[in-house]
């Protein structure tokens, strides 16, 4: 491929994540402040973007010129971290950011092998999902201003729970397959029942919406794997298609594949919560190979699978009544 072959497949990669109603041109002009004419010319390839120009496209539409230029053995990683909790507005926007681009685009699929329950699932419980911040914060992360904190439901920011609340409707907007193990729901119960027992629960109650959150979560993902589709009013809506599997194999990490128009991604976690993405698409390809190997030995646990699904959730709504008798 040429420069100018290059330079044109770059910017149709941009247009496919716009919205219809977007002008390109002048979102383009906009974003490297020249005029209509000159955006014109770049988007012909008759006068070549600079690095720069490069450099500001991919950081405003989130995409990687390695998946166009990159044709040897090396694989270029985004690396997305969260140190602090003045952070975690940006790092929930760029969630939303990349989210959005999915559910906007065609042929557009998730994939989550999952070590815990996916993120996106917790948003739509305002308190369970701080609960989940303020665990990462303070017992992963170790930020000093959580160190003589206690968990209470009044510690919930409207803006943080109003960006997760657009994560979570966005998601429900995606067709996706998840691949859970055993340990994916045991990993929140722990984390519950050693916060419990540790004394880092403001009071019972707070203890106790939280476990109370857990059971609506584990019914609401039930019933959208009975429906096979997280829609659960409008099952029929193709879009929101939902296939859930069990695993025995253990997940080492939570591996996320994503699919969106011609381009396709990966997210790893590290360090817990933060993210390596890349779309060098020889790492991508094998990692959806490895994904398609998982679904193939794994259990359905949506659709017709009933009896598999319903063993499956008795064992997780067991678990979860048995910690809320103890705190009781």
């Amino acid at each position: 491929m040429d420069n100018k072959e290059l330079q044109l497949s770059f910017f149709e990669r941009i247009k496919e994540s716009l919205p219809e109603n977007i002008s390109f041109i002048d979102e383009l002009a906009d974003t490297l402040d020249v005029s209509n004419d000159s955006a014109y010319r770049r988007l012909r390839g008759e006068t070549a973007l600079t690095i720069g120009e490069v450099s500001l496209l991919c950081s405003k539409y989130n995409i990687s010129f390695d998946m166009f230029a990159n044709k040897d053995e090396s694989t270029s990683f985004k690396y997305s971290t969260l140190q602090n909790s003045d952070e975690f507005v940006g790092y929930l926007q760029s969630i939303l950011a990349d989210i959005k681009q999915i559910r906007q685009s065609n042929d557009n699929q998730i994939i989550y092998a999952a070590v815990d329950i996916p993120i996106f699932h917790h948003f739509n419980y305002p308190e369970l999902s701080a609960f989940k911040m303020f665990y990462w914060m303070k017992a992963v992360v170790g930020v000093g201003e959580f160190n003589n904190k206690k968990f209470s439901a009044e510690i919930i920011d409207d803006e943080i729970s109003n960006i997760g609340k657009e994560i979570y409707n966005e998601y429900n907007n995606i067709p996706s397959i998840e691949i859970w193990t055993a340990e994916t729901i045991n990993s929140l119960i722990k984390q519950i029942e050693f916060y419990w027992e540790s004394g880092n629960f403001a009071t019972k109650e707070d203890a106790l919406i939280v476990c109370n959150q857990v059971k609506a979560e584990i019914k609401q993902i039930e019933l959208q794997a009975e429906l096979s589709n997280k829609q659960i009013d409008n099952s029929d809506n193709e879009s929101s298609s939902f296939t859930l599997y069990y695993s025995d194999i253990e997940i080492g990490n939570n591996c996320i594949f994503t699919k969106r128009s011609d381009m396709k991604a990966v997210y790893l976690s590290v360090h817990t919560f933060n993210k390596l993405i890349t779309v060098n698409q020889k790492f991508v390809s094998h990692t959806e190979e490895w994904l398609n190997n998982l679904i193939s030995k794994s259990i359905p646990i949506s659709g017709v699978a009933e009896k598999n699904r319903y063993q499956f959730f008795r064992k997780a709504n067991d678990k979860i009544d048995k910690l809320i008798a103890i705190i009781e």
